[in-house]
């Protein structure tokens, strides 16, 4: 018997467990020099009528090190400040068991060299 797509194919548990996805995308973030400061790079693909389920945000270069600080706001900017501040050594970060309805990157000036690449795959 083949499985139907949508909601009707995940069990309840999957569902609940956010351990079923129904599309993923791929989005590459440039870096590079000091123009991601501000205001910042926002992902396309994670939005309030496409969230995300989970996220993998990883270095595709491996330029990034210690002294490059990344701040990642998820779910737009408010008096929460929901900001991740992760340093570039430790990449990958995965984060899930949320819905994320918005993604934005800023790294401070003088951070990042000129070859720098950040990846993100998004799970919805």
């Amino acid at each position: 018997m083949a499985r139907t797509t949508g909601l009707q194919a995940f069990t309840v548990q999957e569902a609940t467990n956010f351990e079923a996805y129904t599309s993923w995308n791929f989005q590459s973030f440039d870096v590079s020099g000091d123009t991601i400061d501000d205001p910042g790079v926002t992902s396309t693909y994670i939005t309030e009528t496409n969230p995300a389920k989970k996220f993998v945000l990883y270095d595709r270069g491996a330029e990034l090190n210690n002294g490059d600080d990344i701040s990642i706001t998820l779910n737009g900017e408010t008096a929460a400040n929901k900001v991740i501040i992760v340093n570039g050594n430790n990449l990958p970060l995965t984060v899930s068991g949320i819905t994320v309805t918005s993604l934005k990157i800023t790294i401070p000036d003088g951070d990042t060299d000129s070859s720098e690449l950040l990846g993100l795959i998004s799970y919805h």
